[in-house]
């Protein structure tokens, strides 16, 4: 009896030994003194495979004692890419490596973190508002100045260049249209044209008579219609990528009680492990406390108001053709001399009189254009599908 209860103290010390190592504790059957210990110990812990032989390299992962040193899994030193951590909080799944990084240099996933299909999401969505651009239609229902309001000016220099002096031809208080008039002209007489700085038409030295231009008959009234508002979206944008990498389901062991024996991540991956649950979710308390949140897809609601508006038309001119005369008798209109548009400024040769003219009756109003103002930008883009990775501080 004394030796059997000697053989059982040494089997306790051993039992002990082990659990100092890392290995998990031995039954607590082994303590009631009912029991025999005539077969032998295991080499490791109870947990470990007793056909272990030991001629085989250390399998992390799989709660046996592959290299017959006494060590299992986390426990031996040959499983430094492994580590012990806590169990799986409930409610979310892991274990698994995690990328946070750019989607070019997304490393795809180690061998150690290869079971089932791995998670891919994206955070970091860049898209700006819509652009909205209104416009206008043509002017409509506009009103030609009066033909009276048009000014006729004579230059000494061409239509390009500076001149220095210029002389107004009498404006006629009522336009007939096609109906010669012509007091006050302007008497060039056909002598040379010598530019001067005495610019008295009634001097001693006849003007010089280079170019003839004519004020435009500008469009009054009138409106626009605006046009539908033009949206422009540019492609919504990830700038991160995550991949999230599962560890196999079946844990090693050679942890203590209430933790388990998985690979650890390497670069580029998180330092951590991380745990995963759908949705956007605080994480839970204990180890797993830095949150990553990924998305796997986009709601895209950009749009404009179409709150396009339109100013009153500018810019808009009744084009009318003026003829112009050398007759130097007030009221004919004989001697062709040049034709111009009114808005326009054309040269002259030969330095002659301008004394009649006549003017057609005012076109349609054209050029005339309006302001748009409008175009709010709504709405955004953001993520959907979101997924929570909660992952333990790689110190």
């Amino acid at each position: 009896m004394s030796s059997s209860l000697v053989g059982r103290g040494a089997r306790l010390a051993a039992w002990i030994g082990l659990g100092a190592a890392g290995v998990l504790a031995a039954p607590a059957a082994c303590l009631y003194p009912e029991y025999t210990f005539d077969e032998p110990e295991p080499s490791g812990s109870a947990g470990a495979d007793s056909g272990s032989s030991g001629a085989g390299a250390e399998d992390c992962a799989n709660g046996a004692d592959d290299d017959g040193d006494g060590l299992i899994d986390c426990a031996d030193p040959a499983c430094g890419d492994f580590v012990c951590t806590t169990a799986v909080p409930e409610g979310w799944s892991g274990y698994f490596a995690l990328f946070d990084g750019e989607p070019a240099m997304d490393p795809g996933c180690p061998a150690a973190f290869a079971a089932g299909a791995p998670f891919v999401g994206n955070r970091g969505l860049s898209a700006p508002p819509a652009s909205c651009a209104c416009s206008c239609g043509p002017a409509e229902g506009q009103a030609c100045e009066a033909l009276e309001d048009v000014v006729i000016t004579v230059s000494d220099a061409p239509c390009e260049a500076a001149h220095v002096c210029e002389w107004p031809l009498e404006k006629i208080p009522s336009w007939t249209p096609n109906a010669c008039a012509g007091p006050d002209g302007v008497f060039g007489e056909g002598v040379a044209c010598v530019p001067s700085d005495d610019c008295d038409a009634s001097a001693a030295a006849h003007p010089c008579v280079a170019s003839v231009s004519a004020t435009a008959i500008m469009a009054t009234g009138g409106a626009c219609a605006p046009n539908p508002v033009q949206i422009q979206r540019a492609d919504p944008r990830w700038t991160r990528l995550g991949r999230a990498c599962a560890a196999a389901e079946a844990p090693g062991q050679g942890c203590n009680l209430g933790r388990v024996c998985v690979p650890r991540p390497a670069a580029p991956f998180e330092g951590g492990l991380c745990i995963a649950k759908d949705g956007d979710n605080a994480c839970p308390p204990g180890a797993y406390t830095e949150k990553h949140v990924f998305f796997t897809g986009i709601e895209d609601d950009r749009s404009c108001k179409d709150d396009c508006s339109c100013g009153a038309p500018s810019r808009g001119a009744c084009p009318t053709t003026i003829t112009l005369y050398s007759d130097d008798r007030i009221d004919t209109c004989t001697t062709r001399l040049i034709e111009l548009q009114t808005g326009e400024c054309e040269d002259l040769e030969g330095n002659p009189s301008v004394v009649g003219r006549k003017a057609m009756s005012p076109g349609a109003p054209t050029g005339g254009a309006c302001a748009p103002s409008g175009g709010t930008a709504t709405g955004e883009a953001r993520g959907a599908g979101p997924r929570t990775f909660c992952c333990q501080s790689a110190g």
